[in-house]
Formats: C-alpha cells, sequence, structure tokens
C-alpha cells in the first residue's frame, strides 16, 4: 500500500492523535453525535456481553470503550500506533487487545470475530472495496460500518471543502461512496443488510457551526419526519449479517 497516503501520514502525527477526541467529539454537539451512533449500535446489536469484536480504524476508541463498558471482548486495530496510545490511555480493561494494523490486508483467520465494526474508515481507505472485504471476511455474523454515500448535500462536497480551506487552512480529504456498489460488494462478500441507519440530513459541520444540539434534534426530526433523510442522510450506517 501507499504508505505516503494521508491516510497513513496524517494521523500519525502525535499532536493530531491528542487532540482528536476535542476536535471531532468535542463539545455538546460532539457528545451528542457520539451519543446517538452509541443508541444506534446497541438498539440494533443487542446484548453484546461476551462476543469477539473487532473494530477496525478504532482510533482513540470512540467505539471501542462503549463495546468494552457493554462486556464485549474488543480487539481495537488501526494504522496509526499514535491513535492507539491515546486509546490505551482512557483504559485498563483486560477485554481491550490494541493492533497496529492495514485495513487492506488483516492478520486475522477468516470468521474470528462474532461482529465486525468500522466507523469513519472506509472513506479514507486506499481501496474501500478492499477494506469491505476484510470486515467481511474476518466475521462470522455481524458486520457493522458506516460510510457518506454519494447523494444530497455530499454532492457539494468540493465546495464545502474549498470554502474550509480558505476559512481553516487545511481540510481533510475524503471520498464520498457509491451506495449501489457498497451494496453490491456486501451482496458478493456472503453478507446480506438488516438494517440501513440514514444518518442526518444536514451536513455535520452546520451543526457544529451554530452549537445548538436541541436545534440539531428538532431540524433532525422534520427531515426524518418528511423522508428527507432516508433519501439523501450521511453518513448511512450499515447492519449486515453472514448469510453464506
Amino acid at each position: 500500500m501507499q504508505k505516503n497516503h494521508y491516510s497513513y501520514t496524517v494521523y500519525a502525527d502525535p499532536q493530531i492523535a491528542q487532540t482528536f477526541d476535542c476536535d471531532r467529539f468535542g463539545g455538546k454537539i460532539g457528545e451528542e453525535i457520539k451519543l446517538t451512533q452509541e443508541k444506534i449500535v446497541f438498539s440494533t446489536l443487542g446484548d453484546v456481553k461476551g462476543w469477539k469484536i473487532l473494530d477496525l480504524g478504532a482510533g482513540t476508541g470512540r467505539m471501542t470503550i462503549p463495546l468494552l463498558e457493554a462486556g464485549a471482548k474488543v480487539t481495537a486495530c488501526d494504522a496509526s500506533s499514535q491513535m492507539l496510545e491515546v486509546l490505551k490511555q482512557k483504559t485498563s480493561n483486560a477485554d481491550l487487545t490494541v493492533s497496529v494494523a492495514d485495513a487492506h490486508q488483516l492478520e486475522f483467520p477468516d470468521q474470528t470475530f462474532d461482529c465486525s465494526l468500522s466507523f469513519r474508515m472506509l472513506l479514507h481507505v486506499i481501496e474501500w472495496k478492499k477494506a469491505l472485504a476484510e470486515l467481511c471476511r474476518i466475521s462470522k455474523d455481524w458486520l457493522v460500518f458506516d460510510f457518506p454515500p454519494r447523494h444530497g448535500f455530499l454532492l457539494l462536497t468540493p465546495i464545502r471543502h474549498r470554502i474550509h480551506k480558505l476559512v481553516k487552512g487545511s481540510v481533510q480529504a475524503y471520498r464520498t461512496l457509491p451506495l449501489r456498489e457498497v451494496k453490491e460488494e456486501i451482496g458478493k462478500n456472503g453478507f446480506q443488510i438488516v438494517k440501513e441507519d440514514p444518518g442526518f440530513f444536514l451536513p455535520l459541520v452546520i451543526y457544529r457551526t451554530l452549537r445548538s444540539p436541541a436545534l440539531m434534534k428538532t431540524s433532525e426530526k422534520v427531515f426524518s419526519a418528511t423522508g428527507l433523510t432516508k433519501i439523501a442522510g450521511s453518513p448511512r450506517t450499515i447492519f449486515a449479517r453472514r448469510i453464506r
């Protein structure tokens, strides 16, 4: 793999690793986004006590720690040892295994885990189909991941990034993925989708700028009721189970 790709180099920066949680999930909006994600996961998977779960692209442990607290045995993998160091500083849970890994080539036997899970990863990797195939290969039952589908407000992503760069001076690159292709790859790898959560209708950057959890909840409730979120929401979270 191209180790000079930003997905390897950016998160290898110790300063970025140390400030990642504050930058992404700091404040009331960040906390609300995090809690919403956890609610979706646990309401779908149910009781995960005793499950062996792989959290791929675990980073600093956004989902790893809630899974550990729910009684799961979690293997947290990430390409960045610096991000994983931050995770290890957060918890000494004996059910946690930490491993530096490349999402394109995981060193686990087939169907090692009860569930393979990955958030905010596929949009960054070099070859998303290969990474998704690896997520499927190592799970014997559940597959859970999210991604920004190529529709709705995300069609404006290039424009939004240019504006962000003018204001902030930098911007993180990532791709949107075609929903149809994602679903095709899931089927090719022996899984069947059992649930999709469409995410948020408005880009999260808008809510972070406005800093109003109440406005976010009210707005998204309206968008969901009118069907807009189902059509153009993001990030879309996929829940699938192995069928062969």
